[in-house]
């Protein structure tokens, strides 16, 4: 089974010019309309098909020759993980953020941001053509640039869903980062992170779940199954304690449809004892009323709970499914090889 991860995107390096026009535009094409200039001394056919964000990441790229690389959210993308689309809660394009090392001159290049801290060459890899800093450190330069520990929780938990590393291997790595920007804050975040969660919306709702209205930690995406082994449903928050189920529905739920099997699966749930609770879209943004809702499910899960009538299923652990990739030497993991193998993080300039 394939990870949920991105498909390769479609880019076109920017080149230089060519006076031969062999490996770029001759000087006279540069200047007109076939081609289009991305930054100082760098161009990409006008009419070139490719996909966004990941065009605007490689293009912000272009300048890094034989150092930096690029990191955070957009290195994370082209590693595939889904949900670092480049774009922050208003919908408004994030810069392409840029490590270039201490003491180096930053390049031009609008829709790129540069930082300077110290980074070595066993964190970097290519991706799609252009140097990128593995997912442990994209991670942490994202999580500095998040600066909000509900948002790096949901960023760590993104990373688990591409199957981009494990929790395990991320504690290990952060063992060996000296005392550095981020870290506390990732360090915290990675606490309250969990497997099996498919997007920034369910880490919101888990964590009014267990920080606000102080309920049992839940699992995630657990499929749940009758007595008799009949399959119930998977919902998004579970409490085997509680027998209360959490669901986020978003603004695809409002469907007829959608919220026809929606109802049925909630039906089924409660017939085998199970409280459900759904929150939508819209709803996070006043956690105390959710609170309300959650702790009121709760209490009535209690009152009705019938013992028996439901069951788990075991589901893999992380660590095993991207240990088992990497012995796998599957070609969609390669990249993963190379991230997961490089040493322990360096040194850092603060």
């Amino acid at each position: 089974m394939q990870p949920p991860r991105l498909a390769t995107p479609r880019v076109v390096p920017p080149v230089r010019v060519d006076p031969d026009g062999v490996a770029g535009p001759r000087p006279g094409e540069a200047r007109g309309g076939r081609w289009r200039r991305t930054s100082p001394g760098l161009y990409v056919p006008s009419g070139a098909e490719f996909d966004q964000p990941a065009q605007r990441i490689v293009e912000a790229g272009g300048h890094l020759g034989a150092f930096g690389g690029v990191s955070g959210w957009a290195s994370l993308h082209l590693a595939g993980a889904d949900w670092f689309g480049g774009r922050d809660l208003h919908g408004q394009e994030l810069p392409v953020l840029v490590a270039v090392g201490p003491g180096r001159q930053c390049p031009e290049h609008p829709g790129a941001a540069f930082t300077r801290h110290r980074i070595a060459e066993t964190e970097v890899v290519l991706r799609s053509g252009v140097r990128c800093l593995n997912v442990h450190r994209a991670l942490l330069d994202e999580i500095y640039q998040l600066r909000s520990l509900k948002r790096a929780v949901a960023a760590i938990d993104m990373v688990l869903h591409a199957e981009l590393t494990s929790r395990s291997r991320l504690q290990r790595w952060l063992r060996t980062v000296p005392r550095t920007y981020g870290l506390p804050l990732m360090r915290q975040a990675l606490r309250l992170s969990a497997d099996r969660v498919e997007s920034p919306r369910e880490t919101a709702l888990r964590l009014v779940w267990t920080l606000d209205a102080d309920l049992p930690t839940p699992l995630c995406n657990a499929e749940l199954y009758d007595a008799a082994g009949r399959f119930l449903a998977r919902p998004d928050l579970f409490s085997p304690e509680l027998g209360l189920a959490g669901e986020y529905d978003g603004a695809h739920h409002f469907t007829a449809e959608q919220r026809r099997r929606d109802l049925a699966r909630e039906d089924r749930l409660r017939d085998h004892g199970i409280e459900v609770v759904t929150v939508v879209a819209g709803e996070l943004s006043a956690p105390g009323e959710v609170v309300g809702r959650l702790r009121a499910a709760a209490a009535r899960a209690e009152r009705r709970r019938r013992s028996g009538q439901w069951q788990l299923r075991p589901t893999p652990d992380l660590d095993a499914v991207v240990n088992a990739r990497l012995a796998a030497g599957s070609a969609a993991d390669a990249p993963l090889r190379c991230d997961l193998s490089a040493p322990s993080g360096p040194e850092r300039a603060r």
